[in-house]
């Protein structure tokens, strides 16, 4: 009998330590992937204090974004990474976890990444609820519109955008939140297309599923709701008006008052208000200068400038200056095209 008991206690133990080596096990991995898909693996753990809680990954196998997404529910909490495939085959060779001071190491994993079917319009994203937000066009040239696309897409990898169709194109403002990214996509197509069609694959439906846009200009303005030309303002007088109402306001209390304060609000709001009929700089530009469609190290060239000039600078963004060129061509140009005097 003593020895049955001794039996039974030396199984808790063992069964005790094996649940308590387990605090952390995969979650979701999935079964396959496509090529330059983006896509999650998530953890599961089930320790009750697991604030302190680090994942390396071994390999080069590096995490879209570097913090999980985490989502608790009781007493299980769920660590989500987002990965891009670059191989025939994805591999993690293993997951060292460390909760609470304590390493624990994970298999390896590997999973399978397939080819997509060849299409003719595809964009080459790869994603799920793909939404095109809003849309602008605007004239780019005498012979090309450009047409300014905010998308919105989930584990999707849109940094990869490419439509077929496009004579030049660019990706800025990209930002990935958890599965959430958005990018806004820059496109010059002929003046004579009245249309724009291109297709992703979603992940969801495992389906090619098409997106249409229509091209119809407005008007020769660039786009402002995308900030192409920060010198339109939809909020521009209404933002003179207030500040002149604002600096007279203060003013008059000044004068009834007969307290400070309320002058120096006054020069305040003219100040501010002076700010909107300051001359904008001018700059000059070297000959031969590529001018890019967007202020970004992949962006393409829209032209090379033919000589010198002195133009306005509407606008400064890293590295580049935003200018418009001659007959309404607005882009980017590097500083270091900047004339040196």
């Amino acid at each position: 009998m003593q020895h049955y008991k001794s039996y039974i206690f030396t199984l808790l133990i063992i069964f005790s330590s094996s649940l308590l080596a387990n605090d952390v096990e995969y979650s979701y991995v999935p079964n396959k992937v496509y090529e330059k898909q983006v896509f999650p693996i998530s953890f599961l753990t089930t320790t009750a204090h697991s604030k302190n809680i680090k994942f390396y990954f071994e390999g080069n196998k590096v995490p879209v974004l570097k913090q999980p997404v985490i989502i608790r529910n009781g007493t299980k909490t769920f660590y989500t990474f987002y990965f891009k495939t670059t191989e025939i085959l994805f591999k993690i060779p293993s997951v060292t976890v460390k909760v609470n001071g304590k390493k624990e190491k994970l298999h390896a994993i590997k999973i399978p990444v397939k080819e997509l079917p060849q299409k003719d319009n595809f964009s080459g994203v790869i994603a799920s609820g793909l939404k095109i937000k809003n849309h602008q066009v605007s004239v780019f040239d005498e012979h090309t519109n450009l047409i300014a696309i905010s998308i919105e897409a989930h584990d999707a990898n849109l940094e990869d955008i490419f439509v077929p169709s496009a004579l030049k194109d660019g990706v800025e403002n990209a930002k990935r939140i958890g599965s959430k990214m958005e990018i806004q996509y820059y496109i010059v197509l002929p003046a004579e297309k009245k249309s724009l069609t291109f297709s992703y694959f979603d992940t969801i439906k495992q389906t090619f599923v098409d997106k249409f846009i229509p091209i119809n200009l407005h008007d020769g303005s660039v786009a402002a709701q995308t900030d192409l030309n920060p010198k339109d303002d939809s909020f521009e007088k209404l933002k003179k008006y207030t500040f002149i109402a604002l600096a007279i306001l203060f003013l008059l209390l000044f004068l009834w008052k007969r307290d400070f304060f309320y002058l120096i609000l006054s020069v305040i709001s003219a100040a501010v208000l002076l700010t909107f009929y300051t001359a904008l700089a001018k700059v000059c530009i070297k000959e031969g200068s590529p001018l890019y469609i967007v202020p970004a190290s992949n962006s393409t060239t829209s032209i090379h400038i033919d000589k010198r000039f002195t133009t306005t600078k509407l606008a400064e963004r890293n590295d580049f200056i935003k200018i418009e060129y001659k007959h309404g061509v607005v882009g980017w140009i590097k500083h270091e095209d900047i004339c040196d005097n």
